[in-house]
C-alpha cells in the first residue's frame, strides 16, 4: 500500500528535488516511479527487526541502540542537504528516530500518517508500553510539524482529539485523470455467464476473509452464473489450503495501470475489514488502498467489515456497492446471494461511482493539495 500510495502523491514530482532517507536496505525510492536525486539509508539491522521469537529483546535493542545512531544519521543527512522540507512517513520504526531528531529551527516539516502503531500486529511485535509510547511520538510529531495528512476521517479526527490539530488533509488511493476518461468513455458489459470476483493485495482480516469465503462456496452453486474469484498482487494465494484451482485463479504483479486494466472485466472487488471488531484500532484508523484501485477500474465494492470501520463510513456516505457487517454465516450467505444476483453491478453503481471519481477520489487534485502544502508549484 504505501509504494503504491507514494507513486500516486509523487506522479510527476521532479526527481531532482528528491531525497531520500530510508531505514531500509531495499527502499521505495528504488521503484522507477519513485527515483530521486540522491538517496541515503540507515538499515534497520534484520536480525533485530521484531517478530514474535524474541520480540521484545529485538525491540529494545532496537529502540536503545539503533534508534539514536539513526537519528544522528538524519539529522546529518538533513544537514548535508539543508532541504526546503522535510516529508516523513510516520511508519513502523521511522517513528521513534523521527521523535528523537533534533530539528534545525527553521526546517519545514510535513508529516503523513497513514497507519497506528497499536493495531494487534504491531502490538504483538513491539509490546504494549512500546505501542503506546510510539502514538505518543506521533501525537508530538504532529504538533510539531508544520502540515500533515493522514489516510481517512477517522484518523484525522482521532488526531485532532489528541493533538488540537484540525488542519490535516486527508489523503488516499484515487483515480488518475485517464482512469476516469476511460470510465466515462466506455462501459463494460456484464457477461452472461460469469461473475468475475476480484481481490486485490494482501488479506489482513484474515478470519473476516475465510468466513466471506466459506459463505462464498456456499452459495454458488446456487447461483445461474458461474462464479470466479480472481486474486491479483503476486501473494502466492495459491499455496494456501483454501485455495480452490478449478473456480479461483491468481494472477501475478501488474504495473499500476496494468492492474487497472486488468480489474476492468472484473464484477466486484472485495475488501475485508475486520468485521469481528478484534482490531479496531486498524479498521478504524486505516484504510485499504485496494478501494481506491477498484473504483478507478469502474469496480464496485464488494465490503465487509466493522460497522465502525473506515470502511463502513465510506459505504454509508456513498453508494459505491454493498456492504455487510455480518459475521454468521446465515447472513454472509444472505448478503452474497442478494448481491451477486445483480445483473450488472458495474453499471448499477456507475453513476455513483463516477461522482466519487470527480471528487473524495481525485488523485489529481489531492495530489495538488498536497503539493500546495509543500509549498511546491502545481
Amino acid at each position: 500500500m504505501i509504494a503504491d500510495l507514494l507513486r500516486q502523491l509523487l506522479r510527476g514530482y521532479p526527481a531532482e528535488k528528491l531525497s531520500w532517507w530510508s531505514f531500509r536496505q531495499t527502499g521505495l525510492y528504488q521503484q522507477p516511479d519513485l527515483r530521486a536525486a540522491r538517496c541515503h539509508e540507515f538499515p534497520l539491522p534484520e536480525r533485530l527487526v521484531p517478530h514474535v521469537r524474541l520480540a521484545g529483546l529485538k525491540s529494545a535493542l532496537l529502540e536503545n541502540v539503533w534508534v539514536p545512531r539513526a537519528a544522528r544519521h538524519l539529522e546529518q543527512t538533513i544537514a548535508a542537504e539543508n532541504p526546503d522540507l522535510v516529508g516523513a512517513l510516520l511508519y513502523g520504526w521511522s517513528v521513534p528516530v523521527l521523535a528523537k531528531v533534533h530539528w534545525p529551527t527553521n526546517q519545514r516539516l510535513h508529516v503523513g500518517l497513514w497507519d497506528f502503531p497499536d493495531s494487534n500486529d504491531m502490538r504483538g511485535k513491539l509490546g504494549e508500553a512500546r505501542s503506546a509510547r510510539f502514538v505518543s511520538q506521533i501525537h508530538q510529531l504532529v504538533q510539531r510539524s508544520n502540515t500533515f495528512d493522514a489516510i481517512c476521517p477517522g484518523m484525522l479526527a482521532e488526531l485532532r482529539a489528541h493533538t488540537g490539530r484540525a488542519d490535516g488533509l486527508l489523503v488516499h488511493s484515487g483515480f488518475e485523470p485517464h482512469h476516469l476518461q476511460a470510465l466515462e468513455a466506455t462501459t463494460m458489459p456484464a457477461s452472461p455467464h460469469t461473475v468475475r470476483i476480484a481481490y486485490v493485495g494482501s488479506i489482513i482480516s484474515e478470519k473476516g476473509f475465510l468466513s466471506a469465503l466459506a459463505a462464498l462456496k456456499a452459495v454458488r452453486s446456487a447461483l445461474q452464473k458461474k462464479i470466479v474469484l480472481e486474486f491479483f498482487g503476486g501473494r502466492n494465494y495459491c499455496q494456501r489450503a483454501w485455495f480452490e484451482p478449478d473456480w479461483m485463479h491468481e494472477h501475478g504483479m501488474f504495473t499500476d495501470d496494468g492492474l487497472v486494466v486488468a480489474l476492468r472485466r472484473c464484477d466486484w472487488g472485495v475488501v475485508v475489514m475486520d468485521p469481528e471488531g478484534e482490531d479496531l484500532r486498524y479498521s478504524r484508523f486505516s484504510f485499504p488502498n485496494k478501494v481506491g484501485t477498484y473504483l478507478s477500474a469502474g469496480v464496485p465494492v464488494l465490503g465487509f467489515g466493522n460497522p465502525q470501520s473506515s470502511l463502513a463510513q465510506l459505504m454509508q456516505e456513498n453508494r459505491l456497492g454493498r456492504f455487510t457487517g455480518a459475521i454468521t454465516q446465515g447472513e454472509l450467505e444472505k448478503f452474497l446471494s442478494e448481491s451477486l444476483r445483480l445483473p450488472a453491478p458495474r453499471e448499477f453503481f456507475r453513476t455513483e461511482i463516477l461522482q466519487c471519481a470527480r471528487t473524495e477520489f481525485n488523485a489529481a487534485e489531492m495530489r495538488a493539495r498536497l503539493w500546495r502544502l509543500w509549498g511546491a508549484a502545481v
